[in-house]
This record gives structure tokens, sequence and C-alpha cells, in this order.
């Protein structure tokens, strides 16, 4: 069954995410969660679970995620990059190899 999505209010959470981007005012890709998800995950084409789980962790996101929000909001792919490599970093925990590395 196709999802109704309502086109007036994606275009003003395009629109709100596109400033928010631009100006710095997303701050977590969690900040997306707050939109209109039905619309997002509609023009992305992923899944509701799929979406709140990569938005809480976005190391998750696959580039192709990453590259079709920035064509749809029409915003540079390094902004949103930023955002998700600065949570990201705080998500993933550091790794010990130093036990591959000893001879």
């Amino acid at each position: 069954m196709a999802t109704k999505v309502n086109s007036e209010r994606l275009k003003s959470t395009i629109a709100s995410l596109k400033a928010r981007f631009e100006t710095n005012t997303i701050t977590s890709m969690n900040d997306l969660t707050d939109m209109y998800i039905t619309g997002l995950i509609a023009a992305l084409g992923i899944g509701y679970d799929g979406f709140i789980n990569k938005c809480a962790a976005p190391e998750k996101f696959v580039i192709e995620d990453l590259v079709k929000l920035s064509q749809i909001i029409d915003v540079d792919i390094d902004i949103i990059v930023k955002v998700v490599l600065k949570q990201a970093k705080k998500n993933v925990k550091s790794r010990d190899i130093s036990h591959l590395l000893s001879s």
C-alpha cells in the first residue's frame, strides 16, 4: 500500500531542513526525527524503523542515503556528512587492535 504524503508539508519540511543544515542548526541527525518523517522516508525510499535507527546512529547511513538526502533538500553533501561524522565519532567506540599488531 502506498504511503499518503502531504506534499505541502513535505515541501515545508524540505525548505526547513535546507535552512537548518545551511545555518548549522542541525546538530544531530536525530533532529530530523522532529520533522515530517512520513514524507522524508517516502522521499528517501527507506523504512520508518531504518530511518529512526540511522538518525540515532548515523554511522549506519549508507552513502546513497546521504546523497539522496543532499539531492532532496538541495544542500551540499559535505554539510550533511559533517553532522553525521560529528555524531558518529561520539557513538563509535575506539577499537583496540594492539593484540593484532604484537609480534
